[in-house]
């Protein structure tokens, strides 16, 4: 965790009691050695459970154009999204270097100029809506049917009404963006997926050791009830969506959920350690139909 912004949290362990069911075909996830079902949560070790925000490496993103000093590609060629790119916001806190670092994550486009996010990547001021973004932007990548392109956010449209960092509350942002992007908005079927449903999952994350590089990536992931969940956690746990098999890493926040015909059903704010799968996510505000 960077230290110029830390951001402490319950890790959630297969919260929703998926720990026995096996994670879907290509999930790339496995069971942690002698894990149970549905652990006791006071045994949980303190971590994040919204998705990381990747905060680190110096860069000044006063301007869209200094995009090119964060490079974001697509993993694999066919595999990315037109509609998914990289979101940064520019740092609050200065680290023992004296460096303020970007936060990171991953947005979705849903209309020409407006892009959907997590909340949380938000920065001081800017998580409200009407709030100038200033010196923030977003970056899609090259695909097989677009080129790469990038636009600095102008305001941000709406935002949930809950600012806590709660992981079991609502966790959105829609941004404005400066200008109209030429790239295919994301289909969008506000209904949530049914339980078991195969979801796919595509996010942004940084590559482990340089620092400038991200990868645009898609994964399987599994729909799973929050009758787990609410057991370990509360009724509350009934007000986000649950996906096993589905791992959450820095960058991910704000990851755009499809089912499969390619359609936003709700984005990814938070989970677990890698090793256990365990994803959480918000259902689609209403805010988008005026966007569209």
């Amino acid at each position: 965790m960077p230290l110029s912004s830390p951001r402490l949290f319950v890790l959630l362990v297969a919260a929703m009691g998926c720990g026995a069911s096996r994670p879907p075909s290509g999930a790339s996830t496995a069971p942690a050695a002698g894990a149970r079902d549905e652990p006791n949560m006071a045994e949980v070790i303190a971590t994040e459970t919204r998705a990381p925000i990747e905060e680190s490496g110096p860069l000044e993103v006063s301007r869209p154009r200094e995009a090119a000093e964060l490079v974001v590609r697509c993993a694999a060629p066919g595999g990315c999204p037109p509609s998914v790119g990289l979101v940064v916001f520019p740092g609050e806190a200065v680290d023992l270097l004296g460096v303020v670092r970007p936060a990171r994550c991953t947005g979705t486009l849903v209309a020409p100029d407006r892009v959907l996010t997590a909340s949380h990547c938000l920065t001081g001021p800017e998580r409200g809506a009407g709030a100038r973004c200033e010196g923030a932007w977003v970056a899609f990548p090259a695909t097989v049917t677009h080129g790469a392109e990038a636009a600095a956010c102008a305001r941000v449209e709406a935002v949930d009404p809950d600012l806590d960092d709660d992981v079991l509350l609502e966790d959105w942002a829609l941004i404005t963006l400066a200008r109209p992007i030429d790239r295919p908005s994301a289909p969008i079927e506000a209904a949530p997926v049914s339980p078991g449903t195969i979801v796919t999952v595509v996010s942004v994350t940084p590559h482990p050791i340089y620092d400038s590089q991200h990868a645009l990536d898609a994964r399987l992931c599994r729909a799973e009830t929050a009758d787990g969940a609410v057991r370990q956690l509360g009724a509350n746990a009934q007000r986000v969506g649950w996906l096993s098999g589905c791992p959450i890493v820095p960058g991910n926040s704000g990851s755009p959920v499809l089912d499969r015909a390619g359609r936003l059903r709700a984005l990814v704010h938070g989970g677990s350690h890698p090793a256990l799968g365990v994803g959480v996510t918000t259902a689609l505000p209403r805010a988008l139909a005026a966007a569209r």
